[in-house]
């Protein structure tokens, strides 16, 4: 080995990798490197603390670590990967919550004609003769011109050469694959049933693939997995920033999406026995980051004001021009701005608004808070940053939707916290962490302004609740409320700083809403609902988001969650021209409103910062004894 040279033995699950390093590279460098999976929500600028690895060897501890590290951690040999400096051989466990995240595939359904823009006709020639000499081509175009009425009718060149053979081989019977007025395929015989196509959701975190029959609008299968991205940051503006700050940044974040692509859509044909050459349309959504991202579109400008991307409208592009090793059509729904991506024209599509007389709110809680307000004669379109606290990025404990995730808290109960899978904890995630606000609010063990309950205070406001207090404790320095205990015994807890973080979430959001309805002149009582769309939507507690003032308490009653609406939308647009030509033409004329240039937004969000108890405390309680933590 040369002198400058150490291993790095990467302990993952149950496999093991040895790394080759130079001795001052960044352990979290290495990692990457490597293309192991690993959780680095902030990109590795030591702000989210999530990037831990035990350590066998003694190591320096960065600044980051002693941040975010309490003292028995470090003692165990825990450090942060994103500041960690390679001086020696090192031997490093590694963990992988991620793999175990839950990615939502299931949207609101709407029964609709189907009406694709690939259609397959079987068709059968007259033959040539001496009298009829009119060349394949030609003979192709005048019966669907004459039978199908179909003008102006295009082929590329690969489809071309198909043509001689496929004619003869079954005597001038064939099928023609049409993309609106394209031939993009000729087959002998009659195939008609064998027309897929895929309907394709990406998100900042999780992905998912629906593959579709366009022959009768069938959903046959979908596969859903975690963005592999997410090893870049957890966020589009950690991810953009990795471009900015790596020379090849963007090239890896294009390989890393269009690699994981090609093995998805290479499995879902496999595992389903069809033709991959069959799929002949691919509609893509996502938000404007990610799209630009899969397409090695630099995004920069997207992170500065006046963050303007390189583009937004619908595009048609030829699979090998962005890497995909599939043939098929690739269809780019529209997006409005750099924070409004084609996913929530997606979920603007799907939920129907666009068919109402009334006017309907749209809300997607993800990383940002994109929402619109809209019925079937224009859209109005909003982003405020408010996603990371709700996706656990900016939460001590916070983690994904992963099993052992404490998603449900209810104080009331003698257990009173539950995980996905019903798992042994390992964390918080975005309805968990709602829930804990909004139950700390109802039993008071924080004000309205949100600072927590201390002992200093006057007596406890529910006698009967006191117990609770016990689980107020101060961890470093930090006051902390404890939910429960890990599997290795360390406390999971909420902490004063989370309390504020939710706060200004929630006020953002809020204070977005305000201004949508406002917009257009309106008042609560004039909307027909509010759709809740993506994952967090779907699985969070309504009265929780009521009960913290994210979502006013005037829209209670109206409020109806819509799933993976990005995906149910992208569907839509797969599936029917006419929803096709909907969605395009109102995004073509729809409004985008830049909060950050409306005066009144601020007052709306320091009145959104404060909460309220709506919700009195459960009458019925099963006293606990409280969790017995170290304290330091």
């Amino acid at each position: 080995m040369k002198e400058n040279k150490v291993n790095v033995k990467l302990i993952l699950n149950d496999s093991e990798k040895i790394c080759e390093a130079n001795i001052g590279d960044n352990l979290l460098d290495i990692i990457r490197k490597n293309n192991i999976d690993f959780d680095t929500p902030c990109n590795g600028n030591g702000s989210c603390g999530k990037c831990r690895c035990k350590i066998k060897e003694n190591t320096e501890i960065g600044a980051s670590s002693k941040k975010h590290l309490n003292k028995s951690e470090l003692i165990s040999g825990i450090r942060l990967a994103c500041d960690t400096e390679i001086k020696s051989d090192l031997t490093v466990e590694l963990s992988n919550k991620i793999k175990d995240m839950t990615v939502l595939i299931s949207g609101v359904e709407k029964e609709f004609k189907i009406n694709p823009s690939v259609q397959k006709h079987y068709i059968v020639l007259e033959k040539p003769t001496l009298d009829d000499q009119r060349d394949d081509l030609m003979r192709i175009k005048d019966f669907l011109k004459e039978y199908l009425k179909i003008e102006n009718i295009d082929i590329d060149l690969n489809v071309l050469r198909k043509i001689p053979k496929a004619f003869r081989e079954d005597n001038y019977n064939i099928t023609v694959t049409m993309f609106d007025n394209k031939i993009i395929d000729i087959e002998p015989k009659d195939t008609t049933n064998n027309n897929y196509g895929l309907a394709i959701d990406i998100g900042t975190t999780t992905i998912a693939v629906y593959l579709l029959s366009l022959y009768d609008g069938s959903q046959i299968d979908v596969i859903s997995e975690v963005n592999n991205q997410r090893n870049y940051g957890a966020d589009v503006i950690s991810r953009i920033n990795y471009t900015l700050e790596n020379p090849d940044g963007l090239k890896k974040l294009n390989a890393s999406i269009v690699s994981q692509l090609n093995n998805i859509v290479k499995n879902i044909a496999k595992r389903n026995n069809i033709n991959i050459d069959n799929i002949y349309d691919t509609v893509i959504v996502g938000n404007t980051t990610m799209i630009h991202l899969l397409l090695g579109i630099d995004p920069e400008n997207i992170a500065k004001a006046p963050y303007i991307s390189g583009f937004t409208e619908a595009m048609e592009f030829n699979p090998k021009d962005i890497g995909f090793s599939f043939k098929s059509n690739i269809s780019i729904m529209p997006g409005v701005s750099s924070y409004v991506g084609s996913d929530i024209t997606a979920g603007i599509l799907s939920s129907g608004m666009l068919e109402s007389e009334k006017y309907s709110l749209l809300l997607d809680l993800g990383t940002n808070g994109e929402m619109a307000i809209g019925n079937k004669d224009e859209v109005i379109t909003c982003s405020t940053a408010a996603g990371p606290a709700f996706e656990g990025a900016n939460i001590k404990h916070g983690v994904g939707g992963i099993l052992g995730a404490i998603s449900k808290i209810d104080l009331s109960k003698e257990e009173k916290i539950e995980t996905i899978g019903n798992q042994p904890p390992c964390g918080i995630c975005g309805s968990g962490v709602l829930d804990a606000v909004s139950e700390m609010i109802k039993y008071s063990l924080i004000d309205e302004t949100g600072r927590m309950f201390d002992e200093e205070d006057d007596d406890f406001e529910f006698e009967e609740y006191e117990y609770l207090t016990k689980d107020l404790v101060e961890i470093d320095g930090m006051k902390q409320y404890v939910l429960a205990k890990d599997s290795k015994g360390d406390v999971i807890s909420f902490t004063q700083k989370d309390v504020r973080e939710v706060q200004l979430a929630k006020a953002a959001i809020n204070a977005g809403i305000q201004i949508l309805v406002k917009e257009k002149d309106l008042d609560f009582n004039d909307l027909e609902y509010l759709y809740l769309g993506g994952g967090f939507g779907n699985y969070m507690n309504v009265q929780s988001s009521l009960q913290i003032g994210m979502i006013p308490l005037e829209l209670d009653g109206k409020i109806k969650s819509i799933g993976n609406c990005a995906g149910s939308g992208a569907k839509m647009y797969l599936l029917s021209k006419e929803y096709r030509n909907l969605i395009i033409d109102k995004v073509n004329t729809s409004k985008y409103i830049e909060l950050s240039n409306r005066k009144e937004f601020q007052d709306y969000f320091v009145n959104g910062m404060m909460m309220e108890r709506i919700y009195e405390p459960a009458q019925k309680y099963t006293q606990n004894q409280g969790i017995t933590v170290d304290t330091f």
